[in-house]
């Protein structure tokens, strides 16, 4: 998940409980049985990164979160490319370790 919000209405306003909240991810996550990956930039300005780490913490089977340090909503694809290749790679290869390249394998996009 990638800059994911909590709760919609959380985005726009600083409340925990409403019933015409349709898209409740802090409620959801707990059900999902795969592992998790979180990505959440540290200056998000659109959804803050609280709500990242209030996914994370609600996971059953959470993969360590990638917190980018100074990134925004919108520039994580583009600004961190590298770092969130590698990280993404990781979340990847933790799954299942025959998926692992062989050193000199060339990927390309």
């Amino acid at each position: 998940l990638q800059s994911a919000f909590s709760s919609c209405i959380r985005v726009a306003y600083d409340i925990r409980h409403t019933a015409f909240d349709a898209f409740q991810n802090i409620h959801k996550i707990s059900r999902i049985d795969a592992p998790v990956l979180i990505i959440h930039g540290t200056r998000d300005d659109v959804v803050p990164l609280s709500h990242g780490k209030a996914l994370f913490r609600m996971c059953r089977r959470p993969h360590r979160p990638f917190w980018v340090k100074g990134a925004y909503h919108n520039d994580i694809e583009v600004a961190y490319f590298k770092e969130l290749c590698q990280r993404l790679q990781e979340f990847v290869w933790s799954l299942d370790p025959k998926w692992q390249l062989k050193p000199g394998t060339v990927l390309s996009l």
